[in-house]
């Protein structure tokens, strides 16, 4: 089945109807993998030469823990992986970050709180060990055929403790568009300054007054067409970065709400606080299918009875407790639960487009689960991501094996392509006596199998099992000497 915008993207599943499926699913049943259907493309996006465009990377340099230029790119699934302290949530909100200064009403190049979210104390902490020298964000978007890509060079004023811009460039696949570098040290930070600017191939430069908002400039003095594409072009960049959804890793037990939900929520919230209120107002406002989708999935992957009860027009999720036979208020069964609620309505809102973002980041799905359900979870984002088609780009960081192992899994029976998983490995050593790689891309094969493993990740159990035979094999051989 060929999509809206004619691309062909397969989906894999099993009770779904060709009626049901794609992100605007009418019913959603999540079963697993059998059949192979298609997505027919939806909503949310904007177009770009006909079609619709997606983050493809994120680029940086000299940002927090990554010295040198960095690309990332953005597969459909991509997973970040690591030890502690090597900067994998730095990376993980970065697309938070971007979106605050892509916004058309940024009010600063970037916001240390977006998304909800404390991305540092202050400008300074942004800096490769906070150094006095510039640092380097940016991003790629893409419809498939081409892309549009930026990169906007900032200084922090220390004076004035302020970021400015110091540079800006901006190119559609190998073709600049335009190239700004300030003429002048006073004007950086301003909202308007002098620069250095090339047009296009050209590399004579003008000298020629810009404006600026957020991480991007917005006219170009007595240049009329360069301005209409630039704020063409940013448009394009707002619209593939608006409102990321992202869970942090330590979610709200909210299990009920003292007040009606909010009419029209699409966003979560960083801990997953508005849950309620979308799965409220789609019981209480809309067609209860996302009610009947979160339902569903507890019964079938976790054998729990997770339901939704309206006390008139007040939500509540209660969890039924088969050894006393009785039904709980959601905070009152354990962590577990409380912790995962969240991240299953936002796989399922994007499913069905409550939740309109290209981007959806979650931080340790896992969180609070007993090992035995992390398949399970990696399962319902896998399936998200097969629905969603190519339209989104799902970003997850995880501690957990078995996320990985279920995803590598599904590729080696087919339910997943390779393409579809892209491994992000911080602080990677492919070997103890290697030197560490700031980040390094890992791709699977069709038999599931990584091009490269960070050692040490996930050896715990296995490098504890060899050392505790060691140890009973020492103790059997002290206790026969002592018999002898």
């Amino acid at each position: 089945m060929r999509g809206s915008f004619g691309v062909l993207v397969d989906v894999p599943a099993e009770s779904y109807s060709q009626s049901d499926v794609g992100c605007v699913a009418r019913v959603i049943r999540v079963e697993r993998y059998n059949g192979r259907i298609t997505n027919p493309g939806g909503l949310g996006l904007v177009a770009f030469g006909g079609k619709t465009v997606i983050p493809t990377a994120l680029l940086f340099s000299r940002y927090r823990a990554f010295r040198e230029f960095a690309r990332v790119d953005l597969a459909p699934l991509t997973i970040i992986i690591g030890k502690n302290g090597g900067g994998k949530s730095v990376l993980t909100r970065l697309p938070l970050l971007l979106a605050s200064g892509l916004a058309l009403q940024a009010e600063a190049p970037l916001d240390l709180t977006a998304g909800g979210v404390s991305h540092a104390t202050r400008f300074e902490d942004l800096i490769y060990q906070r150094s006095a020298q510039p640092f380097s964000l940016g991003a790629e978007i893409s419809d498939g055929n081409r892309t549009l890509q930026f990169v906007t060079t900032l200084r922090h004023i220390v004076e004035r403790h302020a970021l400015g811009i110091e540079a800006f460039e901006l190119s559609e696949g190998q073709e600049r568009i335009v190239s700004l570098t300030a003429a002048r040290p006073e004007d950086i930070g301003n909202p308007a300054g002098l620069f250095r600017a090339k047009f296009g191939a050209a590399e004579a430069e003008h000298e020629i007054r810009i404006h600026l908002v957020g991480l991007f400039p917005t006219n170009v003095d007595g240049n009329a067409e360069v301005s209409n594409q630039l704020h063409e072009r940013r448009e394009l960049f707002e619209k593939a970065f608006v409102m990321p959804s992202y869970l942090g890793p330590f979610r709200s037990e909210l299990g009920s709400l003292a007040r009606i939900p909010r009419q029209g929520v699409r966003e979560l919230g960083p801990r997953g606080e508005r849950a309620l209120d979308i799965m409220g107002d789609d019981r209480l406002r809309g067609d209860g299918m996302l009610v009947s989708a979160v339902e569903d999935w507890f019964e079938m992957s976790m054998d729990a009875r997770v339901k939704l009860e309206m006390a008139g027009d007040l939500p509540r999720v209660v969890v039924h407790d088969p050894i006393r036979n009785i039904d709980v208020d959601l905070a009152d069964t354990g962590a577990g639960f409380a912790q995962l609620f969240p991240v299953v309505v936002q796989a399922l809102a994007r499913r069905v487009d409550r939740i309109l973002s290209p981007t959806v980041i979650v931080e340790q799905p896992e969180l609070h689960l007993h090992p035995a359900a992390h398949g399970n979870v990696a399962d319902l984002i896998a399936d998200t991501v097969a629905t969603c088609g190519n339209r989104v780009r799902y970003v997850c960081e995880t501690h957990s094996e078995q996320v990985i192992t279920r995803l590598r899994r599904r590729v080696a029976e087919g339910k997943l392509t390779a393409e579809t998983i892209k491994i992000i490995s911080v602080g990677h050593q492919s070997a103890v006596e290697d030197a560490p790689e700031p980040l390094r891309s890992i791709n699977l094969d069709r038999l599931g199998n990584p091009d490269a493993w960070p050692v040490g990740v996930f050896d715990e159990a296995f490098d504890d099992l060899v050392l505790l035979r060691e140890a009973a094999q020492q103790r059997l051989a002290a206790d026969e000497n002592q018999l002898a």
